[in-house]
């Protein structure tokens, strides 16, 4: 938690205040924003029969698991969920061929309403699969969290999706639900987004997967990374001796790599609120398969109103650490670190937020002092 936020607020209490700003209804009375918890997992070899009967399984485990909130489905056309439609759009899945493309999803909204619970594919077909990841998405009601074992049973999800698809990579946490057909409503998002920095922004992964063949979109509370990417970060002991000087940072082994938890439950933040240092701390580490080239996390650029590129690279970059800049002698330290002087040779020093940078009584001039590093 930051430290802006008191220790004594009972997170899932925050968490319930907050969802209030994150509630928003058309002039109709419809809802057309909601705070969710997600799951989104980028997978190679979509096209393939092996997969693809993974990915069924998922629907079935989560049809029989949310079956009374499912009113909904979508496979080329949007149809009522009953026991039969859902049969067929599974066999329809099964048999579709390694260079045909398919969308299926099931939810508790058609596509022009928020649905509150959500699963979501869209695979490569073969003759795109060596520049393209198929994509998988949960929605589960936020609230789940206030529940008893509520967070354990999201983990367990995650962890079971992330074996089904032999995921490569992906995240989970707290993120705006709009209607499936709800691109009207981004600047909604883009305003909700910048207020609240542990908010992914999340609404369109299948088109964003043309950009995650090669590296990461970022962190979140969960962090999912295939086996490709914790080698290229030194190798999974390497990754977790950096990490585990935070208590609150937790690993968990899954098939094909590691899930990365920052913290008990998941941060969303506030205005004038510093990040956490869990999320800084796993940013740090996972930076180096970052995408670089991040693009609009949006499907049109309005200026100032839904993320373009410029605020899209901003938005990935929020959990980088701003070095500090110079102080002077008599200033209040901002962060607690090493500092070193232009005054004195070997003059590094340790100096806590809050304390008053020290001076140098032979020198009559101003005495600066510079960031070095901050300590665990």
């Amino acid at each position: 938690m930051s430290e802006n936020a008191s220790d004594d607020v009972d997170p899932t209490n925050r968490l319930t205040d907050q969802a209030t700003n994150l509630t928003i209804d058309s002039v109709k009375g419809e809802p057309i924003v909601r705070l969710g918890l997600t799951v989104t997992l980028f997978f190679k070899h979509g096209e393939t029969a092996q997969i693809k009967q993974r990915v069924a399984e998922c629907f079935t485990e989560f049809h029989k698991a949310f079956k009374t909130q499912l009113k909904w489905q979508f496979y080329n056309t949007l149809r009522k969920m009953t026991a039969s439609s859902f049969a067929s759009c599974r066999r329809r899945m099964l048999a579709s061929a390694a260079d045909e493309q398919f969308i299926w999803s099931i939810g508790s909204g058609t596509l022009q309403q928020v649905s509150e619970y959500r699963l979501f594919v869209m695979n490569t077909p073969q003759s795109q699969a060596a520049f393209d990841r198929s994509c998988l998405k949960m929605v589960l009601p936020w609230t789940i969290l206030l529940e008893p074992g509520g967070a354990e049973r999201y983990e367990q999800w995650l962890k079971f999706l992330c074996d089904q698809v032999s995921a490569e990579h992906g995240y989970g946490g707290l993120a705006c639900t709009l209607p499936y057909d709800g691109q009207q409503h981004f600047p909604l998002e883009y305003q909700l987004a910048r207020q609240y920095i542990g908010l992914m922004v999340d609404p369109l992964p299948h088109i964003e997967s043309l950009r995650m063949t090669d590296h990461i979109k970022g962190v979140s509370w969960f962090t999912v990374l295939g086996s490709r990417f914790v080698n290229q970060l030194g190798g999974n002991d390497a990754l977790r001796r950096k990490l585990s000087v935070r208590s609150d940072i937790v690993f968990q082994r899954y098939d094909h790599g590691l899930i990365i938890r920052a913290g008990r439950l998941p941060y969303l933040g506030g205005p004038a609120e510093d990040p956490p240092a869990a999320y800084i701390q796993v940013n740090n580490a996972i930076k180096p398969v970052r995408v670089k080239a991040t693009g609009s996390l949006h499907a049109y650029s309005m200026p100032g109103k839904t993320f373009g590129d410029t605020a899209s690279a901003a938005w990935y970059a929020r959990f980088d650490e701003k070095l500090p800049g110079p102080l002077n002698a008599g200033d209040c330290c901002t962060h607690t670190g090493y500092w070193s002087s232009n005054g004195m040779a070997r003059s590094r020093c340790l100096v806590r937020k809050g304390q008053i940078m020290p001076a140098f009584s032979h020198l009559k001039g101003r005495t600066q002092w510079f960031w070095l590093e901050g300590v665990e």
